[in-house]
């Protein structure tokens, strides 16, 4: 499920607009943003979350993320229904590789490598809540869920910088990482020629 990338940047190619805080200029006549900053969480996590809810809907992504967060339940029935999230990067092993150098030694079939980021989960599912919030105020006739994750990315942020004292006066470095994210939602349901239209 999802839509295809090359037909949402056909309909958002005609608005640009840049706004303070993103990354990304803010293309598209429907569109609602959210962001948040210097998150305590792993940026690796976010990193491969966006990657695997960017074009779909954001009913999906909520969706998806649920099931990921039944790993943490306590009944065995639920926890076998959890989904994992697919690890991409860091993956390509080359003393492992089997039939390329990004291939690692896993059963064919499936997802591959692949984690249950929990803590990361449920702050993403809070950003697309956020995101749909925003939407329903901006926009009276569209349902939030139906619109699709054109944009979510996840940068690393401020970083805490700490020290562990050591024995004869030393003392070792102990940083805490934070991560910023963001999401766009836009809604495709009305047509190109519609949109088009309510410009002029």
């Amino acid at each position: 499920m999802g839509w295809k990338k090359s037909e949402m940047d056909r309909r958002t190619k005609r608005k640009e607009l840049s706004q303070k805080g993103y990354t990304q200029l803010l293309q598209g006549s429907r569109l609602a943003t959210a962001r948040t900053k210097n998150t305590s969480v792993h940026v690796k996590h976010c990193f491969e979350i966006a990657r695997a809810i960017k074009h779909r809907t954001a009913g999906e992504a909520v969706e998806f993320l649920n099931n990921v967060l039944k790993i943490d339940s306590d009944r065995p029935d639920i926890r076998k229904k959890a989904t994992a999230v697919p690890y991409r990067l860091g993956s390509g092993n080359k003393r492992r590789k089997r039939s390329g150098p990004s291939m690692v030694g896993h059963r064919k079939g499936g997802i591959g490598p692949g984690r249950y980021p929990v803590k990361a989960s449920k702050i993403m599912i809070k950003l697309i809540e956020s995101c749909m919030e925003n939407a329903r105020h901006q926009y009276e006739d569209i349902d939030p869920e139906d619109m699709v994750i054109t944009h979510c990315a996840a940068h690393r942020g401020e970083i805490k910088r700490g020290w562990i004292p050591r024995a004869r006066g030393r003392a070792s470095p102990s940083n805490h990482y934070r991560v910023n994210l963001e999401i766009f939602l836009e809604d495709f349901s009305v047509s190109e020629e519609d949109d088009y239209e309510d410009e002029f």
